[in-house]
């Protein structure tokens, strides 16, 4: 029997491989979420954000930035404004977003759970199924994430700088 401390040690392990060399997040994915993070944050004042606002705070390149929005507002998780003072917000409440709805958005083909895993003798079948349960719990686990489940992480980690 393993004691608690190898079992713990292990799951840390396997966390940290996970993270590191499995899942790969594309700059598209991580952008798309940026952007409507930055949208929410903004939507109290009520008024849209203009495209260079959202790509001058979030770090965003502009010609990616058209793109993806181009896709939220396809996928409807934002809308847009046209005009002076015109620009993007939130399609619907905040609530109602998952981060699955905005990967899914701009990445269409990458959380499927059809995995192209080689065909191999022996154990093989085990492991890729091993594989495709990642990929469900994947899934899942951005389905639960909502946007204000991430804003109050980012709350809590934010530190706020002095300057002198």
């Amino acid at each position: 029997m393993k004691s608690r401390a190898v079992v713990t040690g292990y799951r840390i392990f396997i966390s940290l491989f996970l993270v590191s060399n499995i899942v790969q997040v594309p700059a598209r994915a991580h952008y798309a979420v940026l952007a409507v993070v930055e949208l929410a944050k903004r939507q109290v004042n009520g008024k849209p954000v203009a495209l260079r606002e959202i790509a001058d705070d979030q770090n965003i390149p502009m010609p990616f930035l058209v793109q993806i929005l181009q896709q939220l507002r396809t996928a409807g998780i934002v809308s847009s404004s046209r005009g002076s003072s015109g620009g993007y917000f939130l399609s619907k409440s905040a609530n109602q977003i998952s981060m699955l709805e905005i990967i899914e958005a701009v990445c269409p083909s990458l959380l499927g759970t059809e995995l192209n895993v080689p065909q191999s003798h022996h154990d093989g079948h085990v492991v890729a199924e091993m594989w495709k349960q990642l990929a469900v719990h994947q899934r899942d686990l951005l389905q639960q994430i909502m946007l204000p489940d991430l804003l109050e992480r980012m709350k809590s980690t934010s530190v706020e700088m002095f300057y002198i």
